[in-house]
């Protein structure tokens, strides 16, 4: 045989069971399930015993959305584990496999495709079957076809060239070299079975699927379709990757494979940072919605999700992960994940055992509150985990644009989360579904949009030649994104995002976010700042989208946008002035669903989040709020249970003269609805013709004041930088468009004193780096405090890279 499996694996001792359960560990699977699962198991083996064997239950060739459901794999299930102590069996174990086995001849009598429930139940039931039992199968799935979306194979002909690698067609099929790990080494099939497994390299390695999954994920996580269809999909690539593992003993859970990354490994830290903080409706938690999904797919009520949390923690204890499995275990606990709703689901808990691993908090894991997927394309930062009145900050731009059904690649901007989602891309459903952008003007997503559009396609990532050239930094799959985060985790958090490789006819887009989180979720509010320097020969125009109607204040003029009352009308309000306000309250709702949706469930989902955004650029601006004027059926059908996420109305920006390099700045407020009624006081300052920014007066006795500039220019500021601000108190400074990794001196003039100290920009810099084909703009990030004592001047000068220099720590001021 070609293939040569790891000493002591179960394929090389030729054992069974081998998939998932193996025959060492079944002592402990007995002892979890009796001492942890008892009441979960003996309603299991009750209905497993109960249901009827009729064929419309007993499909072999389901793969995508319930590839577990067949009665023959439970019943399987319940003879390979054997007796477990406390359990009351109504038919016998022998019963429960002759069934299974009874079931899986007939279906394939019947003609049925391979997938994981014919491997499964083969390998489950052989210790129970006989010699005529075990030829005959295996003479019938010798040359069946093995369910795919794309290719026709079998063990007689399993391989293939990998594509479509970050859809659904990986996702949604299964693999002849996974029917092979049940047949090999068992004397019936061998040649087939060995070619099969050899396939494994040729499929899911050398820049296959596993690969691309990995690849994707990193080092932090994330999946090319979330979270949309990653809702459903990742549960069978964890059925692939462990039963390779327990069968095989090669272990790629908790090891990269031919790229640098593993996306099983970080997936549940990769959750965790995701997290919605809010219950909503009092009755379930879910993920900030990024990706074109269904509006529900973030909710932890959602079926799948529920299974691939339940699943995750065995596979990751296995091979050494167990404090990632106990993260797991802690947030299905804490977010009170509910257990399966209906027996044919419960085995995917059971093969996860999430009770056999002790419950790890990120505080014990030592999570920083900060996280960059960067091929993912996302960056969240938080105020901390498992507060429910924590507060999120979410960046998505991806550089890589992975084919697929649309992850956080494919719907750019950014999002804020406070008591509920505050702030977020527009979406009902995959697929385009819904009216939501069905109006004049309408957009999708938070970014600068440009009349006449001036996009520049660059080349997206789909097979294996695209992921072994964009892995080596060849090709042309850099689109832009997320091109540096700096940060002092707890104080601020600077982004700095170039999409001007996305664009041609000159058109250049960068952003700069700052995010300063409060220190008590509770009680503070949590800052935003937005700086947009864009280039072009047409009009821009900055968007963003709430999930219900805001209202505006501080302008001087308002204009009608009513188009009519029409699937394809549009509704709203034109606010012209300067520094306009726009106020937004996510628990005020909306209307309700059409015929298949739950009535009850929409609305203000008990979220009690505020959102207040002002514009200092422009300075003088006409500011859009705007709604498609009547819901279509897709959107009141799908937009059940959280209709919160679809986020409706869309807020624009717009100057109200056209200028080529034209500049905005935006500034958001996100806070508890229940005690904050109106916005901070907030001050444009300025530095020169160069340096533009925002004084944020501290909201109460206990916060600070923040202080953010930034260069106006896409390089580096040089040169010296002079402002003024005025107020009282503990003040936090953080000035971008700096030089990296520089000594600067800081003169603070203050009434008639004044003294002087260095500090130095920030090192805790990550930046993007596509193997050095496109050179990128380092801007240096330079953080300190001070105590404000009424109007001071702060003149600032770089001095040069000297090492040697120790900043110095004056009095009424604090270096961190």
């Amino acid at each position: 045989m070609a293939f040569t499996p790891k000493a002591d694996s179960p394929l090389a001792k030729r054992e069974h069971p081998r998939l998932h359960i193996t025959v060492d560990k079944l002592a402990f699977w007995r002892q979890t399930l009796s001492q942890q699962y008892r009441s979960e198991f003996q309603d299991y083996v009750n209905w497993a015993a109960e249901m009827s064997d009729n064929d419309d239950y007993n499909i072999l060739s389901e793969a995508g959305h319930d590839p577990l459901r067949a009665v023959m794999v439970h019943q399987a299930f319940i003879a390979a584990i054997g007796q477990v102590d406390g359990i009351s069996y109504p038919i016998s174990l022998a019963k429960y496999a002759e069934r299974a086995i009874n079931s899986l001849i007939r279906r394939l009598n019947a003609g049925d495709d391979l997938a994981y429930v014919a491997a499964l139940t083969y390998d489950w039931t052989y210790n129970y079957m006989t010699d005529d039992q075990r030829r005959q199968i295996a003479d019938m799935v010798k040359t069946r076809t093995v369910t795919h979306k794309v290719f026709n194979h079998s063990l007689s002909n399993p391989s293939f060239t990998p594509e479509q690698m970050f859809s659904s067609k990986y996702y949604e099929g299964c693999y002849a070299w996974y029917i092979g790990l049940a047949f090999w080494g068992d004397g019936l099939i061998d040649a087939e079975a060995d070619q099969a497994l050899d396939s494994f390299s040729q499929v899911m390695l050398n820049y296959g699927y596993l690969d691309a999954h990995n690849f994707v994920a990193g080092q932090s996580g994330g999946w090319s379709e979330w979270i949309g269809y990653s809702s459903w999909h990742p549960r069978t690539h964890f059925l692939n990757i462990d039963a390779w593992y327990t069968a095989t003993g090669e272990d790629y859970i908790s090891n990269s494979s031919t790229v640098d990354g593993s996306a099983i490994a970080h997936y549940p830290t990769f959750m965790y940072y995701m997290l919605d903080p809010h219950k909503y409706f009092d009755r379930h938690y879910s993920f900030i919605r990024t990706g074109i999904a269904e509006a529900t797919d973030p909710s932890f009520e959602h079926r799948s999700m529920r299974e691939q949390m339940y699943n995750l923690p065995r596979l990751l204890n296995q091979v050494g992960l167990g404090e990632t499995a106990g993260l797991m275990r802690h947030l299905i606990e804490t977010y009170q994940v509910e257990w399966h709703s209906y027996e044919h689901h419960y085995l995917w808990g059971f093969l996860g055992l999430h009770k056999s691993v002790s419950p790890r908090t990120p505080q014990e894991l030592g999570l920083p509150h900060s996280l960059w997927a960067k091929n993912t394309g996302v960056f969240v930062a938080r105020t901390g985990f498992d507060n429910p009145a924590d507060g999120v900050f979410m960046v998505m731009d991806g550089h890589y644009r992975f084919e697929g059904h649309g992850g956080a690649d494919d719907t750019p901007g950014f999002a804020l989360a406070k008591f509920g989602e505050l702030v977020n891309t527009r979406n009902v459903a995959h697929r385009g579904y819904g009216n939501l952008d069905d109006y004049p003007g309408a957009r999708k997503n938070n970014i600068v949009y440009f009349e006449g559009g001036h996009t520049l396609s660059h080349q997206s990532m789909a097979d294996q030649a695209d992921l072994e050239a964009a892995a080596n930094g060849q090709g042309d799959y850099d689109w832009g994104g997320i091109e540096q985060v700096t940060q002092r985790e707890g104080i601020f958090y600077h982004v700095r995002v170039n999409r001007s490789p996305m664009f041609q006819d000159g058109v250049q887009h960068v952003r700069e976010y700052v995010w300063f989180p409060g220190e008590n979720p509770a009680t503070d509010s949590d800052f935003l700042v937005v700086f947009d320097r864009a280039v072009a020969p047409s009009r821009a125009e900055w968007v963003y989208h709430v999930p219900w109607k805001p209202e505006a204040f501080n302008y001087q003029s308002s204009e009608d946008l009513t188009t009519g009352t029409g699937t394809s009308d549009r509704i709203g309000t034109a606010y012209t002035g300067q520094q306009v306000i726009i106020k937004e309250f996510n628990g005020l709702g909306g209307e309700k669903d059409g015929d298949g949706g739950d009535g009850d469930y929409v609305g203000g989902a008990n979220a009690h989040g505020v959102v207040f955004c002002q514009t200092f650029l422009p300075q003088q601006a006409r500011v859009e709020v705007t709604r498609v004027a009547s819901f279509d059926s897709d959107v009141l059908k799908r937009q059940h249970h959280l209709a919160i996420k679809t986020h409706r109305w869309q807020v624009s920006v717009k100057p109200t003269e056209f200028n080529q390099d034209q500049l905005f700045l935006n500034v958001f407020q996100a806070a508890d609805a229940n005690t904050t009624q109106q916005m901070a006081s907030i001050q444009a300052i300025r530095s020169g013709t160069v340096m533009q920014g925002v004084f944020i007066e501290k909201e109460s006795a206990n916060r600070p004041n923040f202080l953010t500039l930034f260069y106006q220019k896409d390089s580096l500021n040089t040169g010296t930088v002079t402002y003024t601000i005025n107020g009282q108190g503990r003040t936090i400074h953080v000035i971008s468009g700096l030089l990296p990794d520089m000594v600067y001196e800081v003169k603070r003039l203050y009434g008639s004193q004044s003294e002087t100290f260095m500090t130095r920009s920030e090192r805790s810099m990550q930046t993007w780096d596509y193997q050095g084909q496109r050179e990128l703009i380092k801007s240096g990030v330079l953080y300190f405090e001070s105590d404000l004592t009424g109007s001071e001047t702060y003149i600032i000068n770089p001095l040069g890279n000297r090492d040697d220099v120790p900043p110095a720590r004056p009095g009424g001021l604090k270096i961190r």
